[in-house]
């Protein structure tokens, strides 16, 4: 059963655009603990995955002014190619299909690019 408040945050996120930076200090303010123990962090870590958000670094720093960057792995968008980049990261290989995700969502990224360079 996924906890209520990982599943309020993961609606921030999605109004939010996807994503969003914060700090390891929010985290545990959100999951009512104070020190960023390697047990905490391991719940914070579980009840994040069982909201369907995402983060990096893969593993949430015990340090609590650390940064992290935390994403909605199941909407289409920024949170979906970070959670494509995550995968490849931990894995070190890359199929043709997320190859081919990877670059189909990178497209609207290049378009914007080539817009912005091109003379007014």
């Amino acid at each position: 059963m996924t906890d209520t408040r990982w599943q309020k945050y993961a609606t921030m996120l999605e109004t939010d655009g996807g994503y969003r930076e914060t700090g390891v200090f929010e985290l545990l303010t959100m999951a009512g603990e104070q020190v960023a123990g390697a047990r905490i962090l391991e719940r914070i870590e579980e009840g994040l995955a069982a909201a369907s958000i995402g983060h990096f670094p893969t593993r949430l720093p015990r340090d609590q002014n650390a940064r992290v960057l935390l994403y909605r792995r199941d909407l289409q968008g920024p949170g979906s190619l970070l959670h494509l980049v995550r995968q490849l990261t931990e894995t070190g290989t890359a199929t043709a299909s997320q190859i081919i995700t990877l670059h189909a969502l990178l497209l609207p990224l290049r378009r914007k690019a080539m817009e912005d360079a091109a003379p007014a």
